[in-house]
């Protein structure tokens, strides 16, 4: 008996979705215990090589707190609430559910 193949169906693509995509992101998993003076100073970092190559749309991925003190998260809101404070930053918010979702915040830059 000869075996059939089984068509694959194509993924219908989104011919935007590359726009939207984040042109470069941070992880802030794997880096140890963090004060808030660290987390702050590798979001600067992260934003002043963001401003050098000129990036409109990044990614930080802040994960969603599960193993913080407590179970609530710690990065995440403190990553949103200092980068509202720049004035480069136009705008932040929760990132696509296939990009991390509530584990990640999306930011859009102007300069």
């Amino acid at each position: 008996m000869a075996k059939r193949k089984k068509k694959q169906r194509k993924q219908k693509k989104n011919k935007f979705d590359n726009l939207s995509k984040p042109q470069a992101e941070f992880d802030f998993h794997d880096r140890g215990i963090l004060t808030p003076e660290d987390i702050r100073s590798l979001v600067d970092e992260f934003l002043t090589e963001c401003r050098e190559r000129q990036l409109t749309k990044i990614l930080f991925i802040t994960g969603k707190g599960l193993h913080s003190r407590h179970g609530m998260p710690v990065i995440k809101p403190l990553v949103k609430k200092y980068l509202q404070t720049k004035l480069m930053v136009k705008r932040v918010y929760e990132g696509r559910f296939d990009r991390g979702g509530s584990g990640t915040l999306e930011v859009i830059l102007e300069y």
